[in-house]
């Protein structure tokens, strides 16, 4: 995961973020909020880079993962690991190595 510190990033997340809290996203029911944050994604997702969903996504992302419960309950985090083993298949309902 890269993330990108450019000013032109930060300005464009940071206007983005901006319009997101006009969008009464805080108030809207859980099917809303889902609505809208899927219309947001799939706009992002046709813009690619230049959208600033996609810097805030990689963001959370990133901030969640690098958590105590990121790590230790989405991902399978092996503190002191092992030996290397390049192919490992993953049992149904195993999570992603850490």
């Amino acid at each position: 995961m890269r993330i990108r510190s450019s000013v032109k990033a930060q300005q464009r997340l940071v206007q983005g973020l901006r319009e997101f809290r006009k969008s009464g996203f805080a108030s809207a029911s859980r099917p809303e909020r889902e609505q809208l944050l899927r219309r947001i994604d799939a706009e992002a997702r046709k813009s690619g880079e230049a959208h600033w969903f996609a810097l805030a996504r990689e963001l959370a992302l990133g901030a969640y993962f690098s958590t105590e419960i990121g790590m230790t309950q989405a991902l399978r985090y092996v503190r002191v690991p092992g030996r290397w083993i390049g192919c490992m298949p993953l049992q149904p309902g195993q999570p992603a190595w850490g």
